[in-house]
């Protein structure tokens, strides 16, 4: 009799497959077993492939398959048993297999709320479950002679250490005799291998070779062969050479269109091993520059299966990318491009920290993703951009990633402050820094710089934006704050028809449209929004006073060629900002960069670093040095609550809070919303949300002005799809 596996797939095909991809997995990761310190591991994960399934035979299974009527049992706790079948000296590794199979699906503690065997009326559940496989028993133990055969094939050496069984009465009660004791081991604090890097590499890579089996892809991606082809300049800048040939680790600081990204490729190609299967993770801060960076290598690799993109909103942002199809087409589309780059499949990955940082907190398939991070390439671009906060949890993140999963590391930036350099450094064992020569730097001047007296929103400072708008410039305007920047906007946009404003509080669709046209306009107002990598070039520049490494990515915006036809820009920093700013910005550094700022006129590039370090001499100070160091003191204690085989439901909360943001729909938007959810057309609906700080959504929440319905929030607060939502209160760092 042909037993299934799937309702097109028999057990012994799926088996095989998972195979194959257990091969490629072996193959990228061969340092996997010192790593783990279990020098078999390979035969073990083997082992827990080859029996995974063996629980589907099961007749209630079977006809399940055939007929649809629900089993209502879970396979892997039969699978588990066949593990009897093994002769292993050491009863560790039978525990070990036993205990991936259990959970491959489901981790204990969700089988000890559902599922435990060892008292009524689980105890009787599951001696009936295993009746059914009585009748199928012979069939199972026939496939014990794929056994030597698969393992020569996938494992490269022979197998034998197993035997057939008698009846079904041998197979072990894996959740009693593994899990129970292996549970409690765990909350005493009695921690084995098992309890670490063997049990996590063991539960990730079977999921990964039984999730990619079942997706029908049988081998894992390799990185590209050589990157010089891929970026075949005739001339190299210094920086792109020098990380051409960097092994190892390194910080790379550049001034912005300088060549960073093809820069740290060049490194991550250099430091790839033989095979060419280190995977590459490319961090950035924000969704518009991941999206961005996503289509520029989308479009450099000519291959869009090595490219993968993660952040909250990636399923919407492919979906949107497939407009030209129907809803059902687009979204089936996003979502297996989606669930292909959340397995170990795609060699490279652009993403937020976030997303690697899900699984320093025990999140469901935790295993998986750090087995994938092992010995992986870790590229930071912006780093400048995160909180003290945000810094420390990268930097705890990094130190274990480098420390216990081999990965070596590339930060860059083009304003880093040579105290967080320092920090890295001594955290990270991170010696090389790679800059441009002092000559060639200065060839890339490109702005004066003004400190004008006053708020931006004087008259006498909007006249002479107004001067430059009749001049027929193209004019940024930076603001801290969305109240302040659509407070200018509402003065300035009468005089221009080709004019936008950008900030966080649109909702999805309206932010989109926005940013579509960002080239096409001769004013654009914004804030902290267009430091994000946006691909955008204006000829003057007006801003609000920030920190200097801030105000660097804003110049950035202007003149962004200007090297190339000598030509320098000017670039406005008012004296005084709104009252608000002091909740997004340090005040004392503020007034420091003004200070220097107020000492220079050309902006020489090779200065800047100087005043970047003279302005953060001090490194993190008040507020910014308490969240610091407090990260650093807490981080560990929660990654060692980690526990394989079992999620930490604590750490998902914890996790989530550093988002330090509210997810909400404008009230007025609430009956498409609805209709959408109605509909099935979740994507669509993903369209109508924006971002709230906790702090605006309390407050709203003081004054009624706020709505749940089906785990969905909704304000009352104005909104317009040119000004976006108008609040009483800034109170926030989202941009």
């Amino acid at each position: 009799m042909v037993l299934l596996a799937k309702a097109d797939e028999t057990i012994l095909e799926h088996t095989e497959n998972a195979l194959k991809v257990f091969k490629g997995i072996r193959e990228a990761y061969p340092t996997v077993p010192e790593i783990c310190g279990v020098k078999n591991f390979w035969e073990i994960l083997f082992y827990s492939l080859f029996f995974h399934d063996f629980g589907k035979g099961a007749i209630g299974f079977q006809n399940f398959l055939k007929s649809g009527d629900k089993w209502n049992y879970r396979h892997e706790i039969l699978s588990a048993g066949f593990v009897s079948s093994l002769d292993y000296c050491d009863k560790y590794y039978l525990d070990a297999i036993g205990l991936a199979i259990i959970t491959h699906h489901k981790d204990i503690l969700e089988l000890r709320e559902k599922f435990q065997t060892h008292t009524s009326p689980g105890k009787e559940r599951y001696e009936n479950k295993l009746k059914e496989l009585e009748p199928m028993f012979d069939e199972l133990n026939s496939y014990f002679n794929k056994i030597p055969e698969f393992s020569k094939t996938y494992l490269g050496y022979r197998l034998n250490n197993f035997r057939l069984l008698d009846s079904i009465e041998a197979l072990n009660d894996v959740y009693k005799t593994i899990v129970l004791p292996y549970y409690y081991e765990g909350e005493e604090g009695v921690k084995t291998a098992l309890h670490g890097k063997f049990g996590i590499f063991l539960k990730g890579f079977l999921n990964a070779c039984d999730h990619l089996a079942s997706a029908s892809k049988y081998e894992i991606l390799t990185a590209i062969e050589n990157m010089r082809e891929v970026y075949s300049f005739r001339d190299l800048r210094y920086t792109q050479e020098k990380a051409l040939r960097t092994k190892g680790d390194a910080f790379l600081t550049a001034p912005t269109g300088s060549g960073k990204t093809e820069a740290a490729l060049f490194w991550s190609g250099a430091n790839q091993n033989v095979r060419k299967s280190r995977r590459v993770f490319y961090l950035l801060p924000y969704t518009a520059s991941i999206n961005a960076m996503y289509n520029r290598l989308q479009r450099d690799f000519k291959n869009e299966e090595l490219v993968g993109v993660l952040h909250g909103k990636a399923n919407y942002f492919l979906y949107k990318s497939f407009s030209e199809d129907d809803y059902t087409l687009a979204r089936d589309k996003a979502k297996k491009i989606s669930d292909l780059t959340k397995k170990i499949y795609r060699p490279y990955k652009i993403l937020t920290p976030f997303q690697i940082l899900k699984s320093f907190f025990g999140m469901r398939g935790f295993e998986q993703q750090l087995s994938e991070m092992t010995n992986g390439l870790f590229i930071l671009d912006e780093i400048h951009a995160y909180d003290a906060h945000t810094t420390a949890l990268i930097l705890e993140m990094l130190k274990i990633l480098k420390k216990e999963y081999c990965a070596n590391i590339f930060i860059m930036s083009a304003t880093l402050p040579e105290f967080i350099k320092d920090l890295f450094s001594e955290n990270l064992d991170i010696n090389l820094k790679i800059s441009m020569e002092k000559e060639k730097l200065k060839d890339f001047t490109r702005h004066r710089v003004e400190i004008l007296p006053g708020a931006i929103i004087d008259n006498d400072n909007l006249e002479l934006i107004k001067a430059d708008l009749d001049a027929k410039k193209k004019v940024l305007v930076v603001c801290n704050t969305v109240s302040r920047a659509q407070e200018v906007f509402k003065e300035l946009c009468p005089l221009v028809p080709k004019s936008a404003l950008l900030h966080g509080k649109f909702i999805l669709r309206d932010r989109e449209k926005i940013e579509q046209k960002l080239n096409d306009l001769y004013l654009l107002v914004g804030t902290q929004a267009i430091e994000v990598s946006l691909d955008i070039d204006y000829d003057v520049l007006y801003t609000e006073p920030a920190p200097i490494d801030a105000l660097i990515q804003r110049f950035g915006r202007v003149n962004r060629k200007g090297w190339v036809i000598q030509r320098i820009s000017p670039v406005y920093v008012f004296s005084d900002g709104s009252k608000n700013d002091r909740y997004i910005y340090n005040e004392a550094l503020v007034r420091r960069t003004l200070e220097n700022l107020a000492t220079v006129n050309l902006l020489e590039e090779d200065i800047i670093q100087n005043l970047v370090d003279d302005i953060y001499k001090n490194g993190y100070t008040g507020k910014d040095k308490e969240d610091f160091d407090l990260v650093q003191k807490q981080f560990k204690h929660f990654y060692d609550r980690n526990v394989p085989f079992v999620n930490n439901s604590s750490g998902e909360e914890e996790f989530y809070s550093l988002y330090k943001a509210y997810e909400v729909i404008p009230l007025q938007y609430k009956l498409e919303y609805l209709r959408e959810i109605e509909c099935d057309r979740y994507l669509e609906a993903i369209s109508y949300f924006t971002s709230l700080s906790v702090g605006q959504y309390k407050k709203l929440e003081r004054e009624n002005k706020t709505e749940r319905e089906n785990g969905t929030s909704f304000i009352d607060a104005p909104y317009d799809k040119t000004f976006g939502l108008f609040l009483h209160e800034e109170n926030s760092s989202i941009i």
